[in-house]
């Protein structure tokens, strides 16, 4: 009776060491989240042209999430996307179905929205 007792205290005692660890990690990586900060933080303003144009507005945060605002002369859209490196990830597209597509590297690049297709451009502010 002694060694089963014994032996559940010591797998308890393992269990207990093991969530712990997993406990400490998932506060590292959360610690890691909150340190991160994208060299691309802050406010861009621009246009695009083609087949339609308007103006845009794109605003990045601290840690990288992408608001993209396209304005036109009668509405205007907001959608979220984020980055792969400093280019757009093009998973992400306005309720329209309007993207972009290029980076912040070079701050230009093209646009899509179904058939209708043109460039960017937009400056830091």
């Amino acid at each position: 009776m002694k060694k089963n007792i014994a032996k559940v205290l010591m797998i308890v005692s393992l269990v207990t060491l093991q969530s712990c660890t997993d406990i400490v990690d998932q506060i590292y990586e959360n610690k890691q989240e909150q340190n991160t900060f994208s060299p691309y933080q802050g406010k861009y303003t621009g246009t695009y042209t083609g087949n339609a144009s308007g103006d845009l507005i794109i605003n990045v945060s601290e840690k990288g999430t992408i608001e993209i605002t396209r304005n036109t002369l009668t509405s205007s859209e907001t959608y979220i996307t984020g980055f792969i490196n400093a280019s757009f990830n093009t998973t992400n597209r306005a309720p329209s179905g309007f993207m972009l597509i290029g980076n912040l590297n070079s701050q230009l690049g093209t646009w899509e929205m179904g058939n209708l297709k043109g460039n960017w451009t937009v400056k830091k502010n």
